[in-house]
């Protein structure tokens, strides 16, 4: 079974063609779409050249489907928050809203993953340290 991501509100699927989906906009009211890879970790994205991201700007990220900002907030930082399917148990999957910041946390029940070489500035926001 391979992972599915989806939209916390209105539980749309957002994994289309190997790529999570979402609608973006930038600090300066830009609009766009952003396709990530699945793969936790991987920081490479598909975007349309005339979208224009500069490095260390904050992005809003939005479901594509019913447009809910999916925006959270933990330990005084803000993140883009998706639900992840994956050999039946559903977790939070967080990542950075700041342009270049490699930083992604999976959370389960009883287990916090981080990924991406800025993932040990936020390690302790939930009050535990993650699982590696």
């Amino acid at each position: 079974m391979e992972k599915n991501f989806h939209c916390p509100y209105c539980h749309g699927q957002l994994y289309v063609n190997e790529r999570i989906i979402f609608s973006a906009r930038t600090e300066d009211h830009q609009r766009g779409l952003i396709l990530l890879t699945p793969e936790l970790g991987d920081y490479r994205a598909l975007k349309h050249p005339d979208f224009h991201i500069k490095e260390g700007e904050h992005l809003d990220f939005y479901c594509p489907i019913c447009h809910s900002n999916l925006i959270v907030e933990k330990g005084g930082k803000l993140f883009t928050r998706v639900m992840m399917l994956d050999v039946g148990e559903e977790y939070e999957v967080m990542f950075s809203q700041i342009a270049g910041k490699k930083a992604t946390y999976v959370v389960g029940e009883k287990t916090i993953q981080a990924f991406g070489e800025d993932a040990d500035e936020n390690t302790n926001f939930w009050g535990v340290s993650p699982n590696y």
